[in-house]
């Protein structure tokens, strides 16, 4: 999934590098962002031992500088850590103090993501914490003797106090987001004495609102960063918009005491607001992760043409970037959003290329997530292989296209150690297989289903104490399928075994309105063979079962309501029992046939 033209153009990357330069040096915050985009689809390829050797030092510099913004926008956390490090060894060996305080404090933020989010780093980072007083440190070698209070008419290089009062609002950032207390004060004071409107506009100001929300002051916080929004025009300070719209996006996700009661409008609002900003300066890989959100809270409400259209105009401007976190994360919202905007061909090969990738990562939420939007995109297409071009218009091959990715997805959840999951997932391949009349394999499924239920190391997970009655009803469940596959495939002398145990196994787990519908079941099948003895026996059972559940009460009782996808009731400790009336109904209408 990159351009295969890419690294290429060697004189393409030395004149980038040379641009970015000299956007760093004026301030030019956009074109700085559309650089990193640049590298980002075009360059990610190139090596830094491909650069020209007389390339000079602050543009081999800010390769590195580059393809750390790069990869941390695409959460590439150990292509950051290494391209940060080679940025600071470089500034350090230059004697740039500064720059190289400004690269320890962009670990800082790696470490403080890494740590938020437990994700997998392998490069030897060390906590958030360590390298907060790292970096409090050489902020203040960097500073020492510098004017206090960084006037604007001060005799300091514009690059030094760039270099300082970002590493230092970044140390802050940081130390705010880990909550230690101490280094947030510290920092604190660096950025006062560093950050001032002459050398960063605006971010004092953005700083302080992040400062007023940590303190639980929100409505000050909102109250300031609104204001400033109000003063800028987007199309002349485009990075400034974008930021104060990030910064009012995450106090409208935190606006509650728990993560329901966000103000999902107001993240709406303003993270879309970035995501059509970042679009509008050509910087992709900035507003890659806020388009990918946006689209999650569209897809949540039903606006599947809005996700649609957002996540294609980001695929289309991404052309050319490499494989990421970021990336699959964006690809597999798409993918979701192209299945409910009515595109269930585009959705299964997009859900499966991106499921494809994803199963090199360790995320085996988001593959799992994708091999369930490409089975209802499948099941929805009605071809086999969905997507594929090819026209074939096959019941059967379709069903096993939809089989081939359950069977993904059980494994995925053996490998995670969630067999009842994986079980589960069998159960409704083997229902789908026995839908087309494929009997033979449905039974297959369910055997393998059977045997991962049975396995010791599901038994293991589920100790007694606590869920052990949830596998007894899994295993009543599944014998309650299994009866359901034989009926369907004219064998009741085998499905009505299989009832009887579903039935003593939900008696087993407590539930006893399922215990009760499996002996009407029972009954009913042995009805149909003409053994009324072993019919009203059943019958008898069922009864005693429905009399636990109405507390002694002879007749249609409980909640009501449907059962589930494959006829079983409400797990135990369910505050509804949905199976009760079904089976008081159909107690009562063959105990009616069995005295006519």
């Amino acid at each position: 999934m990159t351009d295969a033209g890419q690294g290429g153009d060697r004189q393409g990357i030395t004149e980038l590098l040379a641009a970015s330069v000299a956007a760093a040096r004026a301030g030019d915050h956009a074109t700085a962002w559309r650089l990193t985009s640049e590298f980002g689809t075009r360059f990610w390829l190139v090596e830094a031992d491909e650069l020209p050797a007389d390339l000079p030092a602050v543009q081999r510099t800010e390769f590195h500088v580059l393809r750390a913004a790069a990869a941390d926008r695409m959460e590439l956390h150990d292509d950051t850590v290494t391209e940060v490090r080679a940025w600071r060894e470089l500034a350090t060996a230059a004697g740039d103090a500064p720059s190289a305080a400004l690269a320890l404090s962009s670990l800082c933020l790696v470490a403080m993501v890494v740590e938020s989010d437990d994700a997998p780093v392998t490069t030897g980072l060390a906590p958030a914490d360590v390298l907060l007083s790292e970096l409090a440190v050489g902020i203040g070698n960097a500073g020492a003797g510098l004017a206090s209070g960084m006037s604007g008419d001060a005799p300091t290089p514009r690059h030094v106090r760039v270099c300082l009062s970002l590493a230092a609002m970044a140390g802050l950032t940081c130390a705010t987001s880990v909550e230690n207390a101490a280094m947030r004060t510290r920092f604190r004071e660096l950025s006062a004495r560093f950050t001032s409107d002459s050398v960063q506009p605006g971010d004092r100001m953005l700083t302080e609102a992040q400062q007023l929300h940590a303190d639980g002051r929100t409505d000050e916080a909102v109250a300031l960063v609104t204001g400033q929004l109000a003063t800028l025009d987007p199309q002349v300070s485009p990075t400034r918009a974008y930021e104060a719209h990030d910064l009012l996006g995450y106090f409208a996700l935190t606006a509650g005491e728990v993560p329901e009661d966000m103000d999902t409008t107001g993240v709406l609002e303003h993270w879309r607001a970035c995501a059509e900003i970042a679009l509008e300066i050509g910087a992709p890989l900035e507003g890659m992760h806020r388009a990918e959100q946006v689209c999650q809270l569209l897809n949540a409400d039903g606006d599947y043409d809005a996700a649609h259209d957002l996540a294609r105009r980001y695929s289309t401007a991404l052309q050319g970037a490499p494989v990421s976190p970021a990336l699959l994360n964006l690809r597999a919202v798409q993918a979701r959003s192209a299945l409910g905007a009515g595109l269930p061909d585009g959705a299964y090969a997009l859900a499966v290329a991106t499921a494809d990738w994803s199963t090199l990562t360790p995320d085996s939420e988001r593959t799992l997530a994708c091999l369930s939007i490409a089975t209802m995109a499948a099941e929805e297409a009605g071809v086999a292989g969905a997507g594929s071009g090819d026209g074939a218009d096959s019941g059967a091959d379709s069903g096993e296209t939809v089989v081939a990715l359950l069977e993904r997805a059980a494994s995925l959840h053996l490998d995670r150690g969630e067999g009842i999951a994986a079980a589960q997932v069998l159960r409704t391949a083997a229902r789908e297989r026995c839908a087309a009349g494929a009997f033979s394999r449905a039974v297959e499924l369910m055997e393998r289903a059977r045997q991962v239920l049975e396995d010791p190391v599901t038994s293991a997970t589920h100790s007694v104490d606590t869920d052990g009655d949830m596998l007894t009803w899994h295993l009543a469940d599944w014998n309650e399928d299994m009866s359901a596959v034989w009926e369907m495939s004219d064998r009741p002398d085998l499905a009505v075994g299989y009832a009887e145990r579903a039935a003593r196994l939900f008696r087993d787990a407590y539930d006893h309105s399922g215990a009760a519908l499996n002996w009407v079941s029972a009954a009913e099948l042995y009805l149909g063979q003409g053994d009324g003895a072993a019919c009203d026996r059943a019958l008898d059972l069922a009864h005693g079962e429905l009399l636990s559940v109405s507390g002694g009460t002879d007749g249609a009782g409980g909640a009501g309501g449907s059962t589930g996808a494959s006829g079983a009731t409400g797990a135990p400790g369910s505050a509804v029992d949905p199976g009760e009336d079904a089976a008081w109904e159909g107690y009562h209408a063959l105990r009616n046939l069995r005295q006519e």
